[in-house]
């Protein structure tokens, strides 16, 4: 049974990391409803470093040309779009890191909390639906959305919106793309500028637990370590794959309807 919760878990996490549900959340799930008892700090460590392998793999030629790129960049001094894209990035990722480290034990109390869950997962999946309603309404138009780099001012705005990835039930790759989407990004535009956002999201949530980790006196489970591991790689990987393959010809709508439909069960289990 251990087994099969570890199993569980670790699918779910990589399932909902970046698909715009709600890791957060939906990892409360198992122990919030079920009663399953928590994996410990080596399976967080685990997942995260899953995550971040799929993500990393996955958009590793993309990776490797803004590393080159960049790097040519400044040492030739000139500007180039890889260079750019980096430095938005980087822009994009200070408001989350410097929220994240001033309200880490805020954040940490209010996951337990299912009604912040259901609060947060119906009204950005609203907010989300309205975004992409926008861009649907933009298309049908004749807007063509061209595959460049976002401004600063963009990159800026998605990563102070990032922010409220925080709360549990928001949706880090969710809050991003809605961001996106709102300030003028395509769909495809918009996940791929949120995944790569997420990479040094990731890396900071798997560097924060490997200290936590450090602070305490735990045995470690190598079995259960390496199912989280892979389990959460693959299941990332393949749902990073799917993500991209099918949102210019459903948009996000499947998304907000899932959305739509856990908040207000949560709810009824809550309050009836």
């Amino acid at each position: 049974m251990e087994t099969l919760q570890t199993v569980c878990i670790a699918l779910i996490q990589g399932i909902t990391e970046f698909l715009p549900i709600s890791s957060s959340a939906h990892i409360q799930f198992p122990s919030l409803l079920l009663g399953w008892e928590d994996q410990g700090l080596h399976f967080d460590v685990a997942v995260h470093a899953g995550s971040l392998l799929a993500v990393l793999t996955y958009f590793r030629r993309k990776l490797i040309a803004l590393a080159i790129g960049s790097c040519k960049s400044l040492r030739y001094r000139q500007s180039s779009e890889e260079l750019d894209l980096v430095t938005k990035l980087i822009i994009a990722t200070i408001p989350v890191l410097i929220a994240g480290f001033l309200f880490r034990d805020v954040v940490a109390s209010a996951t337990r909390d299912l009604s912040i869950i259901v609060f947060t997962t119906v009204l950005f999946g609203l907010l989300l639906g309205a975004a992409d309603w926008r861009t649907h309404r933009l298309r049908t138009q004749g807007h063509v959305f061209e595959d460049t780099n976002p401004s600063f001012l963009v990159a800026l705005a998605i990563g102070c919106a990032q922010v409220f990835a925080l709360i549990p039930g928001t949706s880090r790759s969710g809050v991003t793309i809605t961001a996106a989407l709102l300030l003028g990004l395509g769909r495809t535009q918009a996940a791929t500028f949120s995944f790569l956002l997420a990479i040094p999201v990731i890396c900071g949530a798997f560097v924060i637990t490997l200290y936590d980790l450090n602070q305490l006196e735990t045995s470690f489970d190598i079995q259960r370590f390496g199912i989280g591991f892979f389990v959460a790689a693959i299941s990332a990987y393949l749902c990073i794959d799917f993500f991209l393959k099918i949102i210019e010809r459903v948009g996000m709508w499947p998304f907000v309807v899932y959305r739509l439909v856990v908040g207000v069960l949560l709810g009824m289990l809550i309050w009836l």
